[in-house]
């Protein structure tokens, strides 16, 4: 029992370690990422991003992986709320990913959302898109 209370006591810790204004960065980075998806502006989410996404691919991966998700799945409508979240503090930055569900034109998305926020700047550092659409041609 005492190490559940000093968990969950590290835990809380951790959490204040992202103020509010902090958190209005990451909700507002969010914001812009999905205004940027629905206006098909990949390069721009892809220049803007953190090195961690673009480590992880090239540009051109990047556009034509979005490109794919527009064509599979049709028009989606920004989320309105995660359906999941979890943070993770580093000395590399604090990550904040989150986990959303959206009915589009052809059917549901499932999209995870990492956003780094670090020297006072939230970027997109990680996404995903699950739908078993994408894995049809």
């Amino acid at each position: 029992m005492l190490r559940r209370v000093l968990c969950v006591l590290a835990l809380l810790s951790l959490s204040a370690c992202l103020n509010s204004g902090d958190s209005k960065d990451v909700d507002a980075a969010s914001a812009q990422i999905f205004a940027r998806i629905e206006a098909k502006q990949y390069d721009a989410i892809y220049d803007a991003a953190a090195p961690e996404l673009q480590a992880s691919m090239p540009k051109p991966t990047f556009v034509a992986m979005m490109q794919r998700i527009d064509r599979k799945l049709g028009a989606c409508p920004k989320p309105s709320s995660p359906i999941g979240w979890r943070v993770n503090a580093t000395t590399g930055g604090y990550f904040s990913t989150r986990n959303y569900k959206t009915t589009c034109a052809n059917g549901e998305l499932t999209q995870s959302v990492t956003i780094v926020l670090r020297n006072g700047q939230a970027k997109l550092a990680g996404y995903f898109a699950g739908s078993p659409l994408l894995l049809t041609d």
